[in-house]
């Protein structure tokens, strides 16, 4: 058969071999995915069922199609398979089309079902329909974008290619993307030769996933020659390409050139926006040049931008290290009198510089101020807080902080609460914490029985910490036993790390990795004038060797 000459009778036929050993080909290379049954009502639901009460012998073709489109809009793809199987089962004068394939198919790859998507591809060939272009394009669009498959991609457009059915602009930039996520700089530049070949115009998103590659890899040089291949094939570079190339000249520290370029923006056509300057601001910050970073911050407020709340982050973080936390507190006020849009990643960030300075006051009154400004606060938030509350000595706020309506703990909170509790003494006044951990509102790691076996031997009650170890969960044993041997040769009681290791033995459990690591690591720590008795180093090691 002739390439695009497809049978006449080919919505009931056979197809041809060399298609079902194409699409064999295909299939080898696509993960089959369970196809999950959606619980979730929809808007296509209800048009769906409003379809399915009226009569069956009333609906035509264009009635199933239509109803298939809207599936396809809502990403409807249980709807959508329903809808084809009815069509199957009504008149033949309603069988299932290529536009009716089409239309499930991208329902299902909107609905997150790639897979079953090209799946459905199959089952339409299966089915004698002959697909068309934009079946072929969809497919393509399928392998390359959703299923991350550059080599099944490229497949199908061979296929389309062969079939007289030449793959549009837009299917070769699909595939250029897929190849450039995957590595495959060179396949990419062939596939942008071909275009030239065939004269298809390319365009700045043809270029952009090529010259992320280059400049993620830090190739300026091969990044340039792009730049230069745009402005030969007539596609000037736009705002997208040249925050595209900037990002990579920042990711070098080539920050004269990034300043040439955006002196010369105005001369070569385009306009630097707020992603522009956010990246040349993140840059700056990331190689130390904190205060050349502020200056311009200043001209982006002069040219009536806005940096990232990402960008605005990074900086603040910057400024609070490398200059002092009372100025990241002053840029944030002059932020937020712009009107730059300040998250509660921002807060966090000068918080956390405030708590490690020990100014308690500081951060209660960011807090105050994030909740006047309906920025709802991350468990991450109050964990700073109540950890700069407890090293401050305020308990009592910590604790009603803690017990707030509408804060939500985790095992970080957990953790904090009972490492600085135990430091100040005052675990008895844990109760409203493990009220919680008894609950199941908190659930205790591997973290948490460390910092309780810490604790315990820190300040002197092993056998506590012993005891605990007894009783937990043997998921998190061994890592508690390893700690507890730590502690117990850091302070100087070897022997009984070396009872311990009798006990383990005895209750059945190996004495693994975990624990000698943590032996050796407690020696390293004592260096050679603390570990004065080597008689007992020498019983460790024997135990670890087998001997003893």
């Amino acid at each position: 058969m002739s390439a695009g000459a497809w049978p006449a009778a080919a919505t009931s036929g056979p197809l041809s071999a060399a298609v079902r050993a194409a699409m064999r080909t295909l299939g080898s290379l696509l993960p089959r995915a369970h196809r999950p049954h959606s619980t979730t009502t929809t808007a296509s639901d209800a048009a769906a069922a409003a379809f399915s009460s009226s009569s069956s012998s009333s609906h035509t073709l264009h009635d199933y199609n239509r109803l298939l489109d809207v599936l396809a809009r809502d990403g409807d793809g249980d709807a959508a398979l329903r809808v084809l199987r009815r069509m199957r089962l009504s008149s033949p004068a309603c069988a299932p089309t290529v536009a009716s394939y089409t239309s499930a198919m991208s329902a299902l790859a909107k609905g997150g079902r790639p897979a079953d998507a090209a799946s459905l591809f199959d089952d339409m060939l299966a089915n004698g329909v002959a697909p068309d272009r934009a079946a072929f394009s969809l497919l393509l669009h399928v392998y390359s974008s959703h299923l991350h498959l550059p080599e099944a991609a490229y497949a199908v457009l061979l296929w389309m290619t062969r079939l007289g059915l030449p793959p549009t602009p837009i299917d070769y930039t699909d595939l250029v993307l897929s190849f450039c996520s995957a590595g495959r700089v060179a396949d990419a530049l062939q596939l942008l030769d071909e275009m030239r070949t065939l004269k298809y115009p390319l365009t700045a998103y043809t270029f952009a996933p090529i010259l992320k590659a280059f400049c993620d890899n830090g190739d300026i040089q091969a990044a340039d020659e792009v730049m230069r291949s745009m402005r030969r094939s007539g596609c000037l570079p736009d705002v997208v390409i040249y925050n595209i190339y900037i990002h990579g000249l920042c990711k070098m520290g080539d920050f004269d050139a990034v300043e040439r370029i955006i002196g010369e923006s105005g001369r070569n056509g385009w306009v630097p926006n707020a992603i522009t300057y956010s990246t040349y601001i993140v840059g700056l910050c990331q190689y130390g040049y904190t205060m050349e970073a502020l200056r311009q911050l200043e001209i982006v407020v002069a040219e009536g931008l806005q940096l990232t709340t990402i960008g605005l982050n990074i900086l603040l973080a910057h400024v609070v290290q490398d200059i002092d936390t009372r100025a990241g507190r002053e840029v944030l006020e002059r932020c937020q009198e712009l009107g730059f849009v300040v998250d509660v990643c921002t807060y966090n960030t000068i918080m956390h510089h405030f708590s490690k300075q020990g100014k308690w006051r500081r951060v209660l009154k960011l807090f105050t101020e994030l909740l006047k400004r309906a920025i709802a606060p991350s468990v991450h938030t109050c964990t700073i807080l109540i950890s700069c509350l407890c090293r401050a000595g305020k308990f009592h706020l910590a604790k009603f902080v803690f017990s707030s309506k509408g804060f939500v703990a985790n095992t970080v909170t957990c953790n904090v609460l009972i490492h600085e509790f135990y430091l100040a003494e005052r675990e008895d006044e844990l109760g409203f914490l493990f009220t919680d951990v008894d609950a199941g509102k908190i659930a205790p790691n591997t973290v948490t029985y460390n910092t309780l076996v810490g604790c315990l031997a820190r300040s002197g009650r092993v056998s506590e910490a012993a005891n605990l170890i007894w009783q937990i969960d043997d998921a998190y044993q061994m890592e508690s036993l390893a700690h507890l041997t730590f502690w117990f040769v850091r302070t100087g009681n070897t022997h009984r790390a070396l009872r311990l290791f009798d006990d383990i033995q005895i209750k059945g459990l190996v004495l693994d990795s975990r624990i000698f690591a943590s032996v050796i690591s407690a020696f390293c720590r004592m260096g050679p004038t603390e570990c004065s008795d080597i008689s007992q180093l020498c019983s460790v090691l024997d135990r670890m060797l087998g001997i003893g």
